[in-house]
Parts: C-alpha cells; structure tokens; sequence
C-alpha cells in the first residue's frame, strides 16, 4: 500500500505544476528563518525507483521552525485538488543519539535532495508526506543510524558542505535569536566502529 502510494503521488507530482516546485536546486544559503508547518525529510528514506530524475522520499510533517527556501508565506501549507503541498526544509529536530552524521564519500553515490522540494500530505496518514526529490551522485552526509545501508540504498541526505553549513547555522541562527525555543545542537559525526 505504502509504495502505491509513493508511486502515485509521485507521478502526480512530476505531472503537476505546483506552488514550489524542486526544478531549481536550491543551496541552504541564503536560508530564511520560519515558523509553521513543514516536511523534515533529514532522515527519509526514498524510493529506488526514479521518475524524471526525481524520487519519492517518505517524510515527517513537523510544525515548529525550520530554514529554507523562499519567504515564510510561500512556504506556508496549499490546498489543491484535495491534497494539501508542503515545502520541505530542515531544522536539527533530529540531532540526536540514534541519528549520527554519515559520510557516504563515494562519488557514484545517488542520493535524493530533499530541501526545497515538494510534498503531498499522505491523507491516510497526516504526520507523513511524500516529497519528490531531486536525485543528485555525489558524495553526501545523510543523518541515521549509521548502517553502512545509508551508502547504499536512497536517502534524503545533502553535499558535505551543504551540511556542516545546514548543521552549524540553524543552531546558530536559533540561539541568537529565538534563545527560548528548545533547540537541538549540531549532529556528530558517526562514532568510530569498535
């Protein structure tokens, strides 16, 4: 059930002109600063299969603060044709023992670039939505539990540099200027095997 739905949407999506599309790869900098409703794709795992170089990627719908791109208005939640279209954008909600920063340094590596994407709500499920990504070969960082799987199978995940400036940035960014929001330090790097 869940991999129709995945495939579905995604052909959906790959059909659909929408608010926000992912056409553009956009860089984590500049990065605005917002507060709503968004897709946290950070640990997602995706789909294998591709359609127009894009994969599906399953991800959590979170409402908090996040960066991203574009302003905060047009970020904000669109109701079409039943469905309801987030942004995907990121925060370090994540940050934290079991999640690890892996460094998949391979540079035939696919991987799927979730930030700035677009996602569909899952109706059955409204705490999860499927984001068509992007498909980038390259070396990435993706954050997990560190299985050496995440360098072999699709996963949401970024450049090396996209991510320690991500990673540092909104904690950054967050301290300074929201001091009272709760906000999770910047993700280590994988423990070394034993």
């Amino acid at each position: 059930m869940r991999s129709s739905l995945i495939r579905l949407l995604s052909l959906v999506l790959a059909a659909s002109a929408l608010p926000a599309g992912a056409a553009q790869k956009p860089s984590f900098q500049p990065a605005n600063f917002c507060d709503g409703e968004y897709a946290l794709c950070i640990t997602a795992p995706c789909e294998g299969k591709q359609v127009n170089g894009q994969v599906a990627c399953t991800c959590d719908v979170v409402k908090g603060w996040s960066m991203g791109p574009g302003s905060c208005d047009s970020r904000k939640p669109v109701q079409k044709d039943g469905k309801t279209y987030l942004i995907s954008t990121y925060s370090n909600n994540y940050n934290n023992p079991p999640n690890y920063l892996k460094s998949c340094p391979g540079s035939t590596q696919l991987w799927a670039w979730c930030y700035g994407a677009t996602c569909v709500v899952d109706p059955a499920n409204p705490a999860k939505a499927v984001c068509n990504c992007p498909v980038e070969k390259s070396p990435s960082v993706a954050l997990g539990n560190c299985s050496s799987a995440m360098c072999t199978q699709m996963w949401s995940a970024a450049t090396p540099a996209e991510s320690a400036f991500a990673n540092k940035h909104y904690y950054e960014y967050m301290k300074k200027n929201h001091p009272t929001v709760p906000v999770n330090p910047p993700a280590t790097a994988c423990p070394a095997p034993k």
